[in-house]
């Protein structure tokens, strides 16, 4: 990408332990300097799925913030003081795709079926009951700043 200047973008899990006040780095090169989520995303250094929240200047007071949530992929995320700072939450150590550091995960063997007999009349066993889904996102944590916070 000729021309491409490296856009840092500054980030801290909270769930991890790490504070905003040393946040970790990482560079996203675009020409345009313009970020979208899926840029960061796609350049992100940890395997896992995460939500984004970005620090932006909120009002006409310079001092006022707040952090936006972004979740459409092909939206820009906003500058501050020309970086990306975001706050992000671990929705999983496992990617969307199912894959954890890039290798599918496998799928785990079926167990036997102990429950059905060969005699006849008693017909198949019944299915067992399917477990309950699990929730998709973990429980809240009161450690992750609201929106105006």
């Amino acid at each position: 990408m000729s021309g491409a200047r490296p856009i840092l973008v500054f980030y801290h899990i909270p769930g991890d332990g790490d504070e905003a006040e040393t946040p970790n780095v990482f560079p996203v090169l675009k020409p345009d300097g313009q970020v979208m989520l899926q840029d960061i995303r796609s350049k992100f250094p940890l395997p896992g799925t995460y939500h984004f929240r970005f620090k932006l200047r909120w009002g006409p007071d310079p001092l006022q913030v707040a952090w936006m949530d972004v979740t459409n992929e092909a939206a820009q995320v906003p500058l501050f003081d020309g970086k990306v700072v975001a706050k992000v939450t671990r929705i999983s150590w496992e990617s969307k795709a199912g894959a954890l550091n890039g290798v599918p995960k496998a799928a785990a063997p079926k167990p036997p079926d102990v429950l059905s007999f060969d005699s006849p009349g008693l017909g198949p066993a019944p299915a067992p009951p399917a477990p309950a889904p699990a929730a998709p996102y973990p429980a809240p944590k009161d450690d992750f700043d609201m929106l105006f916070s």
